[in-house]
């Protein structure tokens, strides 16, 4: 301090005092000059950069853009550039193969239910055994699995690896989803084949599509036991008769190959025609017959015309339905 009391400055005290005051507003500048929007655009651009082309990018960055903190030009740049990236997302867990009970209600039916749940309705058939979802009964409890695929019992023969190749699916998950360790099955163990699918014709066979109708008409009789229309008698109708206007076309039901091109006394004039899986069908009392034996035919193909030829009442179609040798009602695989 002066003789009268003030305070007396050193020129070094002087000197550091403007250095630091120097310092300060320097600081403060640079400040501003981040806080600039442009600026700080400019930043997030390198930084995203570094992100796409360079690597993940440092801790700080990630932080500052999941909680969007900084100015809006950061969120702005940043979110243009990473718009649909996950980062560090936990993968969802395999819970393996479940299943959830379902309790069918009038007017459910198996597709619909398969929609709703999400899996094929492959799975659903397969996994509750059902062989016509036509027949679905009010009340029934389903098993809806977790996973799409099917339900298969293996045969001696049959591998993992070869069922993997024939399903076009991985035999990894097959052992996975089954908890197999080897390649060997067990004959007559169902195993789930995850991803597998019913082959079209075996689906179509379960949800009864498997034939067309061979012609459009009205039902005058239906399949099982009736009055015979000569004697009274009761007697069992194997299939169901069709009528139609007298020369309406017949169309082969199904594709196939016929079997029998003939006449006989109750069938009047008929053909037979082989299908798939043990399937075949006789159209009778037809007026005139349009194929031959070992004619493969389509469901386009006109395979004859309506009459009333044989044991017959009037024009009509008597449409029979055949598996292994068994008739089978036509109304269940009609579509």
């Amino acid at each position: 301090m002066d003789a009268d009391g003030g305070t007396v400055y050193d020129m070094g005290d002087a000197v550091a005092v403007s250095r630091k005051t120097k310092k300060r507003e320097r600081s403060v500048e640079a400040l501003e000059r981040l806080s600039n929007p442009g600026t700080l655009k400019a930043v997030a651009a390198v930084l995203v950069f570094g992100f796409v082309f360079l690597g993940s990018p440092p801790r700080a960055v990630m932080a500052a853009h999941s909680s969007n903190v900084g100015s809006a030009g950061f969120k702005d740049v940043a979110g243009a550039h990473l718009s649909g990236v996950v980062l560090d997302a936990a993968e969802p867990a395999d819970e393996g193969l479940f299943y959830s009970v379902y309790k069918v209600v009038k007017g459910d039916t198996v597709s619909a239910i398969a929609e709703e749940y999400g899996v094929t309705v492959d799975s659903i058939v397969t996994f509750n055994r059902i062989t016509n979802t036509r027949a679905l009964a009010v009340d029934r409890l389903l098993k809806i699995p977790s996973l799409n695929g099917i339900l298969y019992d293996p045969d001696a023969e049959d591998t993992v690896a070869a069922l993997a190749d024939e399903y076009e699916i991985s035999a990894e998950r097959i052992r996975e989803v089954n908890e197999l360790r080897g390649d060997d099955l067990a004959e007559g163990q169902p195993i789930f084949l995850p991803d597998a699918r019913l082959s079209s014709f075996a689906l179509r066979e379960i949800n009864g599509d498997l034939f067309s109708w061979p012609l459009r008409g009205w039902i005058t009789s239906w399949y099982g036991w009736r009055q015979d229309p000569f004697t009274g008698a009761r007697s069992f109708h194997t299939g169901i008769d069709i009528g139609a206007a007298h020369g309406k076309a017949v169309y082969a039901a199904m594709e196939g190959v016929v079997t029998a091109v003939g006449y006989s006394t109750v069938a009047g004039n008929y053909v037979i025609i082989s299908h798939h899986s043990g399937y075949s069908t006789l159209y009778a009392h037809l007026s005139s017959t349009l194929v031959k034996n070992r004619q493969r035919v389509s469901t386009a193909t006109v395979i004859g015309r309506v009459g009333s030829t044989g044991y017959s009442t009037g024009p009509h179609l008597h449409f029979t339905v055949n598996k292994n040798g068994r008739t089978l009602n036509p109304m269940t695989v009609l579509r």
